[in-house]
């Protein structure tokens, strides 16, 4: 399976999705009916993409088979369980994980999955990626010779699925996550996206609890306060109007991009996001790249900044991490994200030296590296923690404020 978007409208190949209106919605199920055919069509990245309003009726609903954005009294139906029934059901639901990387992000890669096998997740992860392989894919079960599917220590199923896109990977994220649920996730009730740059603390009960609530976000430490009258979100209104999205619900709180958990009944969430990426594309961002510009632009973190917006916009619930969920700042640490300077990139004397000794989330990382996937040799690994544990000790005495 390439995921060139052909469910999903992805950039990165030309898309002629009017074949797969009956294709996409037959696989979830659901009628094939379509609303009103797009106008003022264009071309992004190589993909047709609508330069109309959103739409709740428009063809790439349809074509997902996802159920449109509704006000509740109309999502009702006689076989909606209530709020209590849910609670008790929920748990056993099944759920499943995603993520995308390239390059020496593999690294990251193998410390976030043994983080899952040691929290205690069973199920299948989907690793979309772009480039070559890991190298430490030898190290596991390969489950078919057809696919690129592995088992990591009989209880997590790996999956890799090329990608096919021009665009920096992290503004890929609701393509991928649409692509899947309209596919290979299809008997998936709820779908996680995990930045490769994330290492599970807390244990997977943990999490397949929180999804019960709803969209699950965590906040972020730049800018995490951001009242709802502030310019910037000011400037994603007047952004989203033009889109045809109206309504914003108040919000003051910045949500990082590195964790999104989406229950199946509010995927169009992704649809919103996804359009809001496409939107910074046709305004003159360069999505290839990774927050272009400076912070005083509307989507300077075009994927993030996307985020946010659709959570302004949409009605579906969230339920959010303060920034000591992500280990930003000290407290009840759920995971840890290594923002910034990646912890299996240059050197920790150096960057000790410098006055920036290791932080909590790379010291963690290196906790996670040794089983089951290995992807350092274990003196590689060794020596790695030695530097660590050195340059944390000149931060004891000297570092840059």
């Amino acid at each position: 399976m390439v995921l060139d978007a052909t469910q999903a409208g992805a950039p990165g190949r030309r898309v002629e999705s009017r074949d797969n209106y009956a294709r996409g919605s037959s696989r979830l199920g659901l009628p094939t009916t379509r609303g009103a055919e797009l106008s003022d069509p264009g071309w992004f990245f190589g993909a047709k993409v609508c330069a109309a309003p959103i739409d709740t009726d428009t063809p790439e609903t349809a074509v997902l088979g996802l159920t449109p954005e509704l006000p509740k009294r109309q999502q009702e139906s006689p076989s909606r369980m209530t709020n209590e029934a849910q609670k008790r059901e929920t748990p056993g639901r099944r759920s499943g994980i995603c993520t995308l990387f390239e390059g020496d992000y593999h690294i990251g890669l193998a410390a976030f999955l043994n983080s899952l096998a040691h929290a205690g997740y069973a199920g299948t992860v989907w690793v979309g990626y772009r480039g070559p392989l890991p190298p430490w894919l030898n190290q596991l079960r390969r489950t078919t010779q057809e696919a690129h599917e592995y088992e990591i220590a009989g209880q997590i199923q790996l999956v890799f699925l090329p990608v096919e896109t021009q665009i920096h990977l992290t503004n890929y994220k609701p393509w991928l996550m649409l692509d899947l649920l309209a596919g290979a996730a299809h008997d998936c009730d709820f779908l996680w996206y995990f930045d490769p740059d994330i290492f599970l603390r807390a244990p997977w009960t943990f999490f397949a609890n929180w999804q019960r609530y709803g969209i699950a976000l965590c906040q972020e430490i730049v800018n995490n306060n951001l009242p709802a009258d502030a310019p910037l979100r000011h400037e994603w209104m007047e952004a989203a109007s033009r889109l045809g999205l109206s309504n914003p619900r108040p919000l003051d709180r910045y949500y990082n991009g590195g964790l999104v958990g989406i229950p199946r009944d509010h995927a169009h969430f992704l649809v919103i996001w996804r359009r809001l990426i496409e939107h910074a594309g046709e305004v003159g961002y360069d999505l290839t790249g990774m927050m272009p510009g400076t912070r005083d632009m509307p989507f300077h973190a075009s994927d993030q900044d996307a985020l946010n917006i659709a959570a302004m916009y949409s009605e579906f619930p969230l339920s959010t991490l303060g920034p000591q969920g992500m280990g930003f700042i000290p407290g009840d640490v759920k995971m840890f994200h290594t923002v910034g300077v990646k912890p299996w990139k240059g050197s920790f004397l150096l960057r000790a030296i410098a006055g920036k000794p290791p932080s909590d989330a790379m010291k963690y990382f290196l906790t996670q590296l040794s089983s089951p996937i290995r992807p350092y040799s274990p003196l590689g690994l060794r020596a790695k923690k030695l530097a660590c544990s050195v340059a944390a000790l000149i931060g004891r005495f000297y570092r840059r404020r």
